[in-house]
């Protein structure tokens, strides 16, 4: 199957397999999937699925599939290391400091006020290697931010705290281009607007309440803005080396400024999400979308059969 409109001939007759209705080591046999495939879209989130553990589990049964390699895919889901990499050439992030998981307890509570100092309140607390926003909390106090860090530590080992940034949150869809000479295709921005009692784009305001939450597609910007936008985001993409697709989403500050938030490697993909809403304004179906990303797939597993993997 080439083209999306023939995998929705098969939509109620394809298995979707997920660890919980069928044993992770049942999808491979004999070092190939159990289940023929051309090729494998990801639709999952969050640890062993966008951080390049899925990843290289079909590198190694050697299978074509939609998305970022391996590294890319690590790289992307760990907030520290994006910014590191990302900011690189002057493209700014909120100030942060990370907190590891031999941070002593005892220190706990004078390291914050250290950083609260440094940083202002609110801060937000977020474990570095997490999506959805699960685990993410906003700070206002320090009963709050010892709070949030005790939960935030429950996800992952590493921890961000975070500066605030009053200003706009703006996303925009990366495309990887068929051609390889020509540079990552960009969309048009879409801007979140939350209204819900958190006060940002919590877990709960995504997926509980999301009603309280608006996507403004086309966002509001000024020519000169978006173009900025577009081409910092088109410079992540390639500084991370992505491949397929990526979701690079910015704050832009009351004064202008251009803040680098995250990058998803793995964005949502219902017809909804923000990534194909920006791709449908821009002028690419859906269906048109899943074509180029299967077809991009596709040209990626053809060059990997052509290099030398092992030597006689």
């Amino acid at each position: 199957m080439n083209q999306y409109e023939e995998l929705l001939l098969y939509k109620h007759a394809l298995p979707v397999t997920t660890p919980n209705s069928k044993p992770l080591p049942s999808l491979i046999k004999d070092g190939r999937l159990a289940i023929a495939a051309d090729v494998v879209f990801p639709v999952v989130h969050g640890p062993l699925y966008e951080d390049g553990c899925l990843q290289g589990l079909l590198k190694l049964v050697n299978v074509a599939f939609v998305g970022c390699s391996v590294l890319a895919s690590a790289i992307g889901m760990d907030k520290d290391m994006a910014r590191r990499l990302a900011c690189k050439n002057g493209l700014k992030s909120a100030r942060y400091r990370l907190l590891s998981w031999h941070s002593q307890a005892s220190e706990m509570k004078s390291l914050c006020q250290q950083i609260a100092a440094e940083l202002g309140w609110p801060l937000f607390v977020k474990p570095c290697s997490m999506g959805s926003s699960v685990g993410i909390h906003k700070a206002k106090n320090m009963d709050e931010l010892l709070s949030a860090i005790d939960d935030a530590r429950r996800y992952d080992e590493e921890i961000l705290i975070e500066e605030f940034i009053s200003g706009r949150e703006i996303e925009l869809a990366v495309l990887e281009n068929v051609i390889p000479t020509m540079a990552p295709k960009v969309s048009i921005a879409g801007e979140i607007c939350v209204h819900h009692v958190d006060g940002f784009y919590s877990y709960t305001a995504k997926y509980l309440e999301s009603d309280q939450t608006e996507l403004h597609v086309p966002a509001q910007l000024d020519e000169a803005l978006l173009l900025r936008l577009q081409q910092t985001a088109a410079d992540v993409f390639i500084t991370l080396k992505c491949k397929g697709m990526a979701r690079v989403d910015f704050f832009v500050s009351d004064d202008g400024q251009i803040y680098f938030n995250e990058i998803n490697t793995l964005p949502g993909f219902t017809p909804i999400s923000m990534y194909p809403k920006l791709w449908q304004a821009s002028g690419l179906s859906y269906s048109a979308l899943m074509d180029q990303l299967i077809q991009i797939a596709m040209v990626h597993h053809h060059n990997r059969q052509k290099l030398v993997t092992h030597y006689q």
